[in-house]
């Protein structure tokens, strides 16, 4: 049903304090949202005909909402070519909105639920000084990593997480990281070699959002990692699940690795991260 069928736009509710029933809002302002919404999820600015066919809703009709939403500064329209798109209003309110998200707090809330349901240890990283750094970790039922605690800095090369920065981190920022485990005897690949950056597993990361490690960090276990993406495309942290070799399925498309998955998309989503970007 089109946004023009909707309900006459007229207060719904007794009051607030209205016993039993929900408390439901003005029509207009919801029909006015989804607009937005249209021209926000688009990738080119919006012909007015577009838009009428993706809300539908008569063009006679849309253009009222168009023009309310261009004195508020929420849409604007190319002069040239007569197309919308959102306005300077909703990139100040997205940004205030973004700039109050504390992705820190959001993971270690969502990490209890992970590791209570998958019952192994789920390790929250962020990129530090040394590299990623763990900054937190909720154990599960099978409480078995012990070498792994806050404020540990992982490998590059050899850990899910580090996977994870390598592939989504600019290489200029990587590099040193890569050439500094190497003179360390860490990494598998010799200083300044591009094959690190070039290779399968790296590219795969960058097309899946996820990464494993099984054997190459802690003898014995295996470890899947996730990134939480920003609007950049850019890694503000990674979750990891981490247990026993054999024991725990490290598959993308096995359950941990769909669980992961579903949570790190949905925490970057809310951080203004789109799916359409790789």
């Amino acid at each position: 049903m089109g946004l023009e069928h909707a309900a006459d736009d007229e207060p719904t509710d007794d009051g607030p304090g209205s016993p039993g029933r929900k408390a439901r809002g003005i029509q207009s302002i919801v029909i006015g949202f989804a607009i937005l919404e249209k021209i926000a999820d688009a990738a080119t600015p919006l012909a007015l005909r577009e838009l009428s066919a993706l809300t539908g809703m008569a063009a006679s009709k849309l253009r009222f909402y168009l023009v309310s939403f261009m004195d508020l500064g929420l849409v604007s329209q190319d002069p040239a070519s007569t197309r919308y798109s959102l306005g300077p209003a909703a990139l100040r309110l997205g940004l205030s909105a973004l700039e109050r998200v504390d992705v820190v707090r959001i993971c270690r809330a969502e990490m209890v639920g992970l590791a209570d349901s998958l019952g192994y240890t789920v390790f929250l990283a962020v990129w530090g000084t040394h590299g990623p750094t763990i900054v937190d970790r909720v154990d599960g039922r099978n409480r078995t990593v012990l070498e792994i605690r806050v404020g540990s800095v992982l490998p590059l090369s050899s850990s899910a997480i580090g996977l994870v920065y390598a592939a989504f981190l600019p290489q200029g920022t990587t590099q040193p990281l890569l050439e500094r485990e190497t003179l360390d005897g860490i990494g598998v690949w010799p200083p300044k070699d591009l094959s690190f950056y070039l290779s399968e597993s790296l590219e795969q990361t960058r097309m899946t959002r996820f990464a494993c490690a099984s054997g190459t960090l802690l003898a014995g276990f295996t470890a899947v990692a996730s990134p939480i993406l920003d609007r950049s495309n850019l890694p503000v942290a990674a979750i990891s699940v981490i247990g026993p070799i054999g024991k725990m399925d490290d598959r993308r498309d096995g359950i941990i690795g769909q669980h992961l998955l579903q949570l790190t998309e949905r925490i970057s989503v809310q951080i203004g991260w789109s799916m359409g970007k790789k």
